[in-house]
């Protein structure tokens, strides 16, 4: 499986849409029947429907609940691309160790080959060297390959602890993936909220007392 990293986490902004303020509706004046220029009556203006009191206070409440949800879903989005740029910053730390440790592995192989070479040499020169000969270079092969094997030894312990670490690192990318996925439909969900919280809230009109009785008694402080 190919592990990625998402560079954004999709936000939407989710702004608290208040309640229309508007006072207790009235009349409008009538014409001044002395007026004799007045060729059209001005009527009366039928009265608003006003929320009642229990309808304001359910509006309220709920504008609340979503303002917490949208400050806990700031919140949330603040952890997720703190962790997002985490494992980036990771990620670019593995790329570079891994560009490192190719290296050393190349170097390390020409090692391989050239004490490789040298026990090829030896073989096929032994007949033709003399016995003390030949024992130092077998005792020169010996120590070579002596001073390399530790090398080798170390260079697979450390691959094998990367190997491991580098499993890690996908869990954790797993595990964002999943966040941000998260993270978004809980978006959606809390602008579908607020959608239908406009159509039953938004721009009815109200008593202001109420409003202000009410946020007394809810404790809302705007």
């Amino acid at each position: 499986m190919k592990h990625t990293l998402r560079t954004t986490a999709a936000v939407a902004t989710l702004l608290a849409c208040g309640l229309a303020f508007a006072q207790t509706s009235t009349t409008a004046p009538k014409a001044d029947p002395k007026n004799a220029k007045v060729t059209k009556p001005v009527v009366d203006k039928p009265k608003q429907k006003l929320m009642t009191r229990d309808e304001l206070r359910a509006c309220l409440l709920d504008d609340k609940s979503l303002t917490e949800e949208n400050t806990s879903l700031k919140a949330k989005e603040k952890d997720i691309l703190a962790e997002r740029d985490a494992l980036k910053a990771f990620k670019a730390e593995q790329d570079k160790a891994e560009a490192e440790m190719q290296n050393r592995s190349k170097e390390l192989k020409a090692e391989i080959e050239a004490v490789n070479a040298f026990a090829a040499e030896i073989q096929a020169g032994a007949a033709k060297m003399e016995k003390d000969q030949l024992k130092a270079k077998q005792e020169e092969y010996q120590a070579r390959a002596n001073t390399l094997q530790p090398k080798i030894d170390a260079f697979n312990k450390e691959r094998n602890d990367r190997v491991e670490k580098y499993k890690g690192f996908n869990d954790r990318v797993d595990a964002q993936a999943k966040s941000q996925d998260d993270f978004n439909e809980a978006v959606e969900t809390l602008q579908d909220k607020r959608d239908e919280w406009k159509k039953r809230c938004a721009n009815k009109p109200y008593d202001e007392a109420d409003e202000v009785a009410l946020k007394k008694e809810l404790g809302i402080k705007k």
